[in-house]
Formats: C-alpha cells, sequence, structure tokens
C-alpha cells in the first residue's frame, strides 16, 4: 500500500494564495456566519413558547436580565468598531482590488486595519452580549422544539455560501479542492468512518457500562425520539461537515500553505477548534470544577485526529464521516444532562471527565488506526 501523497495540503498552491487572501476569506466567512444566524435562529423563541409556554416566558426573563446587564457604552462601543471596521475593510478592499502602486498599498493597509478593527469589535461585543442564562434557554428551547433543534443545525452549513464564494471568486480554486483531491467527493470513505466509529463509540460504551467504569440509564421517549433522531440523521452531517470544512479544511490548507508545516497548522487548527466549543456546557462546568484544560483536552485531541484523516486519506471525507458519527452517536444513542445537543437519546450517561478523557482518547486511537489500515491509494489526484 503506497504512502500518502500530501496532496491536499498542495491544492493552496494554485490560484490565489497570498497571505491577505486567506485573512481576506475567513473574515467573509465569519460575516457570512453571523448575517445568516440572525434570520436562520431567529425564531427559536417563538417555537420554544409554542411548545412549552413557560419556557418561552423563561426565555423572556433571561433576554430581558442580559440586556439589563449590558453595559450600554461598551455596547454601543464595540459595535461602532465592527460596523466601522466592516465598512473600512470593504471599502479599502474594493478600491485596493482596482488600483496599483502607492494607492493600492495606502489601501490595502486600511483594508487590514478594517479587518482587524471587525473581528476584536465582533470579539468583545459577542463577550459583552454572552449570558450563560440566556445561552442555556436556548439550549432548552432546542430540547421541547424539534424545528428549533433543526434551525440551530442549519446555521453551519448556510454559513459556508461565504467561504464557498471567496474559495472560487477570490482563490480561484475549484470548491472541490476544498475538500478533496480526487476527481469527487468519495462518499463511500465518508460512510465507512461514519460505521466505524458508531461501532467503536458503542463498542466501549458497552464496556464502560458492564463493567461499571461508565454506567449509562435508559432514556427512552418514544414520543420524541423518532423526529429528533431523524432530524439528527439528517443536519448533524451537515453542522458537522461544516466544522471540518472550515477547520481541517480551509484553515489547514491556509495555515500549512503560510507557515511551510501541516503538523504546526494541525496544532493551530485543533486548540482554534477547542476554543470554538469553550462556551459549550461541559466546558463551563470544567472552569467551574478547576479541570477546564483536562476537559478542553478532548476538543484538541478529537481536531488533531480528524487533521490526521485528512492527512492519511488526502480530503476531508473520513474526518467528516468521524465527526458526523461522533455527534449523532451522541445525539440518538447516549447523551448527558446539559449537553449542547439537548435531545431525548435512547440513553443518558453522567459525565465524569477522569473517566471520559481516556475513553475518548481510546476511541479516537481506536477508530483512526482501523481507518488507516483501511484506506486505499488514492489514484484519482489531478495532475
Amino acid at each position: 500500500m503506497s504512502a500518502p501523497h500530501f496532496d491536499y495540503f498542495k491544492e493552496a498552491l494554485t490560484g490565489e494564495s497570498r497571505w491577505w487572501s486567506w485573512i481576506m476569506v475567513f473574515w467573509f466567512t465569519i460575516l457570512g456566519w453571523l448575517f445568516v444566524q440572525i434570520p436562520i435562529t431567529g425564531p427559536i423563541p417563538e417555537l420554544a413558547r409554542a411548545a412549552d409556554p413557560e419556557l418561552g416566558a423563561e426565555i423572556d426573563r433571561a433576554t430581558a436580565d442580559m440586556m439589563t446587564g449590558i453595559d450600554p457604552t461598551a455596547a454601543a462601543l464595540f459595535g461602532l468598531l465592527f460596523v466601522g471596521g466592516t465598512l473600512l475593510g470593504l471599502i479599502g478592499w474594493l478600491i485596493n482590488r482596482n488600483t496599483k502602486d502607492t494607492a493600492q498599498k495606502i489601501f490595502g493597509i486600511l483594508t487590514g486595519i478594517g479587518v482587524v478593527t471587525s473581528i476584536v469589535g465582533l470579539w468583545k461585543l459577542m463577550g459583552v452580549m454572552n449570558d450563560p442564562e440566556a445561552n442555556s434557554t436556548i439550549l432548552k428551547a432546542m430540547g421541547v422544539s424539534p424545528m428549533a433543534y433543526m434551525l440551530f443545525l442549519l446555521v453551519f452549513p448556510f454559513s459556508l455560501i461565504a467561504l464557498y464564494l471567496g474559495q472560487k471568486f477570490l482563490h480561484k480554486r475549484s470548491i472541490l479542492s476544498l475538500h478533496t483531491t480526487a476527481k469527487k467527493i468519495r462518499w463511500s470513505r465518508g460512510l465507512q468512518a461514519f460505521c466505524v466509529t458508531w461501532v467503536v463509540l458503542g463498542s466501549l460504551t458497552a464496556v464502560g457500562h458492564f463493567t461499571g467504569l461508565s454506567p449509562i440509564n435508559t432514556n427512552f421517549d418514544a414520543g420524541r425520539f423518532l423526529i429528533y433522531a431523524l432530524v439528527s440523521l439528517i443536519f448533524i452531517p451537515m453542522q458537522s461537515g461544516t466544522e471540518e470544512i472550515v477547520f481541517r479544511g480551509y484553515l489547514n490548507q491556509g495555515f500549512a500553505h503560510i507557515l511551510k508545516n501541516k503538523w504546526v497548522a494541525f496544532i493551530i487548527t485543533s486548540a482554534l477548534f477547542a476554543c470554538m466549543h469553550l462556551s459549550n456546557p461541559e466546558a463551563l462546568k470544567g472552569a467551574e470544577d478547576g479541570i477546564l484544560l483536562l476537559t478542553m483536552s478532548s476538543y484538541f485531541f478529537f481536531g488533531f485526529v480528524a487533521c490526521l484523516m485528512v492527512w492519511m486519506d488526502d480530503g476531508l471525507e473520513s474526518a467528516i464521516g468521524f465527526h458526523a458519527a461522533n455527534n449523532t452517536f451522541a445525539a440518538i444513542f447516549v447523551n448527558y444532562e446539559g449537553s449542547v445537543l439537548p435531545t431525548p437519546s435512547l440513553f443518558m450517561a453522567t459525565p465524569n471527565t477522569v473517566i471520559d478523557v481516556p475513553t475518548t482518547l481510546l476511541a479516537m486511537g481506536l477508530i483512526a488506526a482501523i481507518l488507516y489500515k483501511t484506506r486505499k491509494p488514492l489514484d484519482m489526484t489531478f495532475a
């Protein structure tokens, strides 16, 4: 069996790949995520109110308390930085693209200032607007309304629109090259990774239960299980696929190209992936218990193993299948109280970080080893 080609990371050698182009497209992706999220998630409070009036009232109270607790001066300042930086970045970039020499350099600098200001303003504004109680009510809304749950998951694939447009028109590379070096997406490889992950997770869960290391309790709710299971099977792969396309795909290709070292890129993107989950309930609980680093290590190693799958497969197919299977397994089979995906799974587990982290590492190692042994040489690479 031949060794991996590493061609996936060489895709960045074609088209427009100067460092500023990666920053601009990623910035456009952030803006796309923000503007898509607002209309898609807007109906969630009403859906929660229709499903559970008491929860609707709780959401209203949490929202009112959040608004009361916001420092209006700080919110206005950071909002102004975000809007002003966004406008400066967009206008500067458009002029930069249509000028030459000194003017191009000047507007390039202005574009950079605008982008940095926009990102910092948005980051600070989200910090000011973030409220754990309000966030928890949204999680509860997903738990009582399958439609709210579906809308939450739909935010992810729609956020890819800006990334795909940037890939096509700014980087001038095919969208397929962001997914794989093969001539077409290898769906069978993704399905194989999905099935292997379910089998490994199911086996380790059974071992943990019957040995008493990590017991689970029956949680079957016939009236709600089927609809949530269907939504999970249809829409979680879209959510998981989006995260893989952004982190293991776009950011890995970008950092590997700019830094000339894919292993450093893997560490950076895995750390960023972990940081993205810092607002998850288990992360907040870990911080409260003083074991945040241990809790987040699972996310870091999950991201790093997914990077290894991309490396050995020359594409995202296995990583997407692995990620989708992990999330659907939790949503459908074994979930836990306070999960970011509050679904009526068949069983419920009690989180135990000391046991869960090494079990997760073992599961990821087994899955990666099986997929490595069963991979096929890529004989469909582009010339």
